[in-house]
């Protein structure tokens, strides 16, 4: 049994009928998500929109809500998930917020490497290329997302990565006091400067994402989640990996312990990108190629 209060067939008359209820996608600390039609906008216009439907259990949640829907509202990049609408509703007996967000068909990172283990290198290029997009797209408007972690990373079944949840995100020009710097996110993926409590930059989710792809490679946590390993510097060539050397190279430089060392996000993605279409003209001449034979003149 859910541990909610939220009954499909309520949520459905307190949205006055927009809504048709699929299936239960998840339950966390900040309320349930459901898999959701949208038949018609709030004007009454019809539309047909597949969503995820999230409900926020907690009034006290609200700040984190808010600080995630104020991130992204105005943003449309494909790498991102796109907000569709967002409000109040009267449901099990209280005002309760809502946010319809783009349904993003394919599973969690953090699924992928807990059921198939480890990834090729070809496999996480793309990761990089499209959340380092993510990254840059969210920095024009000065917003650090600040939880950069597998779980919070979709990989969509028709290909390519979405980056999702800003409830950590930050405006890094107006959030700058101390307490605003409180680090939001989940230890194991601080940059440096995040976990200190410092002013942070769109070069602290570079960091974040260097973790991330080098875990992927290795199939485990490059720290068995102890953020003092990451605060002490590592390199990504140290460990015994196969992957590509120019892979590896810059992964090196998305993890140094100072963010002025780390590359640009947008620069990131392009490089990224490059590298992944380098690989596979590589592949397809090696595969033309004719293998020698042993014994053969």
């Amino acid at each position: 049994m859910s541990d909610h209060p939220f009954a499909p067939a309520d949520i459905e008359a307190a949205l006055g009928g927009r809504y048709i209820i699929g299936s239960e996608v998840a339950v966390g600390g900040q309320g349930a998500v459901f898999k959701a039609t949208r038949t018609s906008r709030p004007d009454g216009t019809a539309t047909d929109d597949v969503v995820a439907l999230k409900l926020n259990l907690h009034p006290e949640q609200e700040i984190r809500v808010q600080r995630e829907i104020t991130a992204i509202e105005n943003i449309s990049d494909p790498s991102l998930a796109r907000l569709i609408e967002n409000g109040y509703c009267e449901l099990a007996g209280s005002r309760t917020r809502y946010v319809a967000w783009e349904f993003v068909e394919g599973q969690p990172l953090a699924s992928r490497l807990r059921i198939g283990g480890r990834l090729l290198d070809t496999e996480v290029l793309p990761i990089g290329r499209d959340v380092a997009a993510a990254i840059a797209t969210l920095w024009t408007r000065r917003i650090v997302h600040g939880d950069i972690k597998p779980s919070n990373i979709m990989l969509r079944d028709a290909g390519g990565a979405v980056l999702i949840d800003l409830g950590a995100a930050r405006d890094s020009e107006r959030d700058n006091t101390v307490a605003a710097r409180r680090p939001f996110g989940t230890l194991g993926y601080f940059s440096p400067e995040q976990a200190r409590g410092e002013w942070v930059s769109s070069a602290s989710d570079v960091f974040s994402l260097g973790v991330v792809m080098l875990e992927c490679l290795l199939g485990r946590h490059p720290t068995a989640y102890q953020q003092s390993g990451l605060e002490e510097g590592f390199r990504a060539t140290s460990f015994k990996l196969g992957a590509n050397p120019g892979l590896l190279g810059m992964l090196d430089k998305m993890v140094s312990a100072r963010p002025l060392f780390r590359p640009l996000p947008a620069d990131l993605s392009r490089y990224f990108q490059r590298l992944q279409h380098r690989m596979a003209e590589e592949s397809a001449v090696g595969a033309r190629v004719p293998q020698r034979v042993e014994g053969i003149a």
